[in-house]
């Protein structure tokens, strides 16, 4: 059961780290926050919810199987349906994952443009630590007549 709800629970959590990015818009970072919070908190109601049904319920290990899949397939029936709306009519889910790639596009962007500034200074500092090196080169041989 937790190996099925684990995905869940990782992806949660990862939506609350990203709700900490300064990066993101305020917007979106209140979005990944209350978004994250939600699928923990129902990742953790579900697993304690199935453990207590299953210890009040079940006789035996073949009962608690049987309860651990019905749990699971209703857990599985968002996904179905949004595959279900994908197919349907991709415009009515294309949004939610235009938004994920729009934010890695301006984020890439983002990320190029500060590599060329950081690329940039770095070549800066090594001429000028040519030049440092040429002047010493010069000061430590010149006296030596």
């Amino acid at each position: 059961m937790f190996a099925k709800l684990g995905k869940d629970f990782i992806s949660g959590c990862k939506l609350i780290y990203h709700s900490s990015k300064i990066r993101h818009t305020r917007g979106a970072r209140i979005r990944y926050l209350i978004g994250g919070t939600g699928l923990c908190s129902i990742t953790v109601f579900a697993l304690y919810v199935s453990t207590v049904y299953n210890r009040a319920i079940a006789t035996s290990n073949t009962d608690i199987i049987v309860n651990s899949v019905v749990v699971l397939f209703i857990m599985d029936l968002d996904e179905w349906i949004f595959f279900s709306l994908d197919a349907i009519n991709e415009k009515w889910t294309e949004h939610a994952a235009d938004a994920d790639v729009s934010e890695m596009r301006e984020e890439i962007a983002r990320q190029r443009a500060q590599l060329a500034s950081q690329q940039k200074e770095i070549d800066d500092l090594r001429d000028d630590l040519r030049k440092l090196c040429e002047t010493v080169e010069l000061q430590i041989e010149w006296p030596r007549w």
